[in-house]
């Protein structure tokens, strides 16, 4: 066998290094187990104590060895008073024993009392609305006595107490509704006839263009606009054509 003394000493070499790696690795290992004893070694499991009152909660958080500590206070929207609202850190987390867990309370439901908006303009009462601290949702309209753009209705009851941020419906007049007739076949009626029979109607004759047709007698209809069977309402204007013999 030929001795060959640089290969030799490569190889010793590589195994200088394989060793070493091997070594860094079992270093960095027993580093890291010793960071995660030193942290959670003796580690407890974060109770779950949102929802329970502050008694209930503390006492939870003493069995799982750790300190409890009231961090804040505060109106809730749902929370009955006395209830924890959130926690840190959150629940089934693993942590030190002796660890601090920090929790909000609630100081009761915040309340608020509904405010009349029956009679304002819809505008004001949306500015009321959230000025008191409700929402106000879209507006439905129907037609009544009221006048336009009054508020005739509303979802939530004056007086009535409801937690702030909660939705109002408001329900808005059009004004009075306008009768709807249907348009009438004036044609071979006269004119005068017509025309005041329409105005007991409230429905307003814009035009009369004359036309020439011989045989037809004088200011007698012979073509209108809208057509028989339209309907309409006082807002719509009727023109007609009239013989001009």
């Amino acid at each position: 066998m030929v001795h060959c003394p640089g290969l030799e000493a490569a190889l010793r070499l590589v195994k200088f290094f394989v060793y070493a790696g091997l070594f860094g690795l079992g270093v960095l290992a027993g580093v890291a187990l010793l960071i995660r004893v030193s942290l959670f070694g003796s580690g407890t499991s974060v109770p779950h104590v949102s929802g329970l009152t502050r008694e209930q909660a503390e006492w939870e958080t003493q069995r799982a060895k750790l300190a409890f500590r009231v961090q804040e206070e505060r109106y809730d929207l749902r929370m009955e008073k006395g209830r924890v609202i959130s926690q840190s850190p959150a629940p089934g987390m693993s942590v030190r024993k002796g660890m601090t867990l920090s929790v909000v309370v609630s100081r009761g439901i915040d309340r608020l009392e509904v405010p009349d908006l029956r009679g304002l303009r819809l505008e004001a009462a949306q500015i009321q609305a959230q000025q008191t601290g409700l929402t106000p949702a879209s507006a439905s309209y129907v037609h009544s006595a009221a006048p336009a753009s009054t508020v005739v209705a509303q979802t939530l009851a004056p007086g009535a107490a409801v937690p702030r941020d909660q939705e109002i419906g408001l329900l808005v007049s059009l004004g009075p509704s306008s009768p709807t007739f249907v348009m009438p076949d004036l044609r071979g009626m006269d004119l005068d006839q017509a025309t005041a029979g329409l105005q007991e109607y409230g429905i307003l004759v814009a035009s009369a263009r004359t036309v020439a047709l011989p045989g037809v007698g004088r200011n007698t209809i012979v073509d209108q606009e809208p057509r028989p069977g339209f309907p309409l309402d006082r807002r719509n204007v009727v023109h007609l054509s009239v013989s001009r013999p």
